[in-house]
């Protein structure tokens, strides 16, 4: 921002105005959450349009989130995120244990037509993908298939393999929750036109033990995934996906590969506690 860019903002302004509503930590996160691959840069003037605040208040938040390294200044007055975004994420792969257990069980692959994914539990009704073992894209009949989930991309809880095995262990009323939020969105996923069909589908992922999805564009990329559970009280802490490329699968090759990640979650599972119960990194 130029020097009479800041001239222009008086100070008075700068104390949180009565009308703005929720807290200056969930207000600061909202200015966070409007860069993306495709919106890497922003201005004072296109955040303040965004989220419907005055301009000496999203100025106040650009200013604090670039004081804590959040948010750091580009040329032409724009603003981007900060050294602090990267200081954070080192922090989390070495000391998440989700993502420490994942490192420490799951094997290197070299094929190029599979690849595991570890999820866990993010927002109100979102997945991520915490760790992944494998390639970026999938080899099929001679062309490389791209996959849709990364590490640190959410992912709704109802669509894809490892999201739903992960939800079917969730208490009966965080499904449901799920189902009145999402209604519309799980019955055209093919999930369930009601509650109860949707309660029973994942009744019976529960009882199977594990969930199997091919993705809906390209019908080839099939995900197993199994629940990660804690042997102390049965609590889901994620889910582990194996999505592979297989052009028909019958159903004793499915629980055959749905039963070779049992144990892979099993250990990952006690490498989670272990790593949840170290109190510094190693």
């Amino acid at each position: 921002m130029s020097a009479a860019a800041h001239a222009q903002i008086d100070t008075a302004d700068l104390a949180p105005s009565r009308d703005e509503g929720a807290s200056s930590v969930a207000k600061a996160v909202d200015v966070l959450k409007l860069f993306s691959p495709d919106i890497p840069s922003l201005r004072i003037e296109e955040i303040s349009a965004a989220l419907g605040y005055k301009r000496s208040t999203a100025y106040r938040y650009v200013r604090e989130l670039c004081a804590a390294g959040l948010l750091a200044s580009r040329p032409d007055a724009r603003y981007a995120l900060g050294p602090m975004i990267v200081e954070l994420e080192r922090l989390l792969r070495l000391t998440d244990p989700l993502y420490r257990a994942g490192a420490a069980v799951l094997p290197p692959l070299r094929s190029d037509d599979c690849v595991y994914q570890l999820q866990e539990l993010s927002r109100e009704d979102e997945v991520l993908c915490i760790y992944k073992e494998g390639p970026e894209a999938l080899r099929f009949e001679g062309k490389m298939y791209a996959l849709n989930r990364e590490r640190g991309l959410p992912f709704p809880l109802f669509r894809g393999a490892g999201s739903l095995a992960l939800l079917a262990h969730l208490s009966r009323d965080r499904i449901q929750r799920t189902y009145l939020t999402n209604a519309a969105r799980i019955a055209q996923a093919g999930l369930g036109k009601t509650w109860d069909e949707f309660r029973q589908g994942m009744a019976a992922i529960r009882r199977r033990g594990y969930a199997v999805v091919r993705r809906a564009d390209v019908r080839h990329i099939i995900g197993i995934a199994v629940p990660v559970l804690l042997e102390a009280d049965g609590r889901v802490v994620g889910s582990l996906d194996y999505v592979i490329m297989r052009a028909a699968l019958d159903d004793v090759t499915e629980r055959a590969l749905a039963a070779a990640l049992v144990p892979i979650a099993a250990a990952i599972a006690r490498e989670y506690v272990r790593f949840s119960n170290t109190s510094r990194v190693q």
